[in-house]
């Protein structure tokens, strides 16, 4: 591998989908939920109630006008609220419970991908580091808090990615301009532009294979793990 980074000072990184398995720890606690729905009684048209249903009517209500920029816990809560409300016997008041239900499954099964535990720290023996997320899990949830100098939460900060000034932001934590900073991310629009517009260095992670989109220009590196990450960064 040809690529080097020189003159990075911090790094960056997105936490769902790059340091954790958020989609296998979503899957699971959605299965429970649906679980514990059908167990109440409740169903949907007569049938039980599925993990994909409760997951379209998510996806559903986290495109209402009224809920963009809102945090993860108010679009979880909201969706299932909203499931109660279409499905027999109506039961409104299983919504508080079965949102805490799920995110306590969802963090009791959270886990760091394979290779995050042993790059994250032969990168914290020779950088600042920071985790910026639109997410709600904090890095200290699976011990590697202490790892990091910087945790920028969108639903704190009040700024969510895509918008370039949640990694203005976390640079000014770190107390550097963006320019000395590498981001390192899943997510081509919400990390490798938006981080690149904000003026830092970027790293796409892509983990799937997936197909790099065709209208942004492409980040600087693409890595399937975090493996090598530490042996590119040069000039420390």
């Amino acid at each position: 591998m040809s690529h080097r980074f020189a003159d990075v000072a911090a790094v960056s990184f997105d936490g769902d989908g790059t340091l954790w398995d958020f989609e296998s720890s979503m899957r699971t606690a959605l299965a429970l939920s649906a679980e514990a729905l059908n167990q109440a009684g409740i169903r949907h048209r007569g049938v039980p109630i599925t993990p994909q249903w409760l997951q379209a009517i998510r996806d559903e209500v986290a495109a209402w006008p009224e809920l963009q920029g809102a945090g993860m816990d108010v679009i979880r809560f909201v969706a299932f609220a909203e499931a109660l409300q279409r499905a027999e016997p109506v039961r409104p008041e299983l919504a508080a419970p079965l949102c805490e239900k799920y995110f306590d499954d969802r963090f009791a099964v959270l886990r760091p991908y394979p290779d995050v535990v042993e790059a994250i720290a032969a990168l914290h023996a020779r950088f600042p580091l920071a985790v910026v997320t639109n997410g709600n899990t904090h890095p200290a949830r699976l011990d590697l808090g202490a790892h990091f100098a910087q945790v920028v939460l969108a639903i704190e900060y009040g700024i969510h990615k895509p918008d370039p000034a949640i990694y203005t932001h976390a640079a000014e934590l770190l107390g550097l301009d963006p320019a000395a900073c590498l981001h390192v991310g899943d997510h081509p629009h919400e990390d490798v532009d938006a981080a690149r517009r904000a003026g830092m260095r970027t790293v796409w992670l892509n983990r799937d294979g997936d197909e790099w989109p065709a209208e942004l220009a492409p980040a600087e590196l693409e890595l399937r793990d975090l493996s090598v990450l530490a042996g590119l960064l040069v000039g420390d």
